[in-house]
């Protein structure tokens, strides 16, 4: 009996610290725009090249674009066209925005979800992009925007990685 009893404790012991080592990340994005619609990129058509997981953002009441998650700022630079593009981090994940009129940020800050990032002008569109670490991955799956057009999600539910 004493021996079943000290191998269940020491079983308890090694697979406590083990489990709580093993728990997945979650994360919800919150929307960047305020009753954003997202619009479908366009269609690869020649197929030679991995799908683009970029997603394209409008709204036409909001201007402020906004952190869709606590993060770093790792870059902030302007594009040839006069916009900008903003890009920071979360532990492996990289979000990147791009079409920015103007930006509130600079790099090295830390950014909390809802944190104004920039200013697109009424009616522009914005582009975003995340990443787990270089890996593309969809931010429709994971953003909790409330109308969504083109795409599945409608709810605005969260899931996690």
């Amino acid at each position: 009996m004493k021996l079943l009893v000290k191998s269940c404790l020491l079983a308890a012991l090694i697979y406590i610290p083990v489990g709580l080592y093993a728990q997945n990340d979650s994360i919800w994005l919150s929307c960047p725009l305020e009753e954003a619609m997202i619009i479908p990129p366009p269609k690869n058509m020649i197929h030679y090249e991995e799908p683009d997981m970029c997603i394209v953002l409008v709204s036409i009441p909001d201007t402020v674009v906004k952190a869709c998650y606590d993060g770093k700022v790792t870059n902030v630079q302007q594009t040839e066209d006069g916009k900008w593009d903003v890009v920071f981090y979360y532990k492996d994940y990289y979000f990147w925005y791009s079409g920015l009129q103007k930006v509130t940020v600079r790099r090295n800050d830390n950014l909390k979800a809802g944190q104004p990032v920039g200013f697109l002008t009424p009616g522009t569109n914005m582009e975003m992009l995340m990443f787990n670490f270089e890996t593309p991955i969809d931010p429709t799956r994971y953003l909790g925007c409330k109308k969504m057009t083109g795409t599945e999600k409608n709810d605005g539910a969260s899931k996690a990685f």
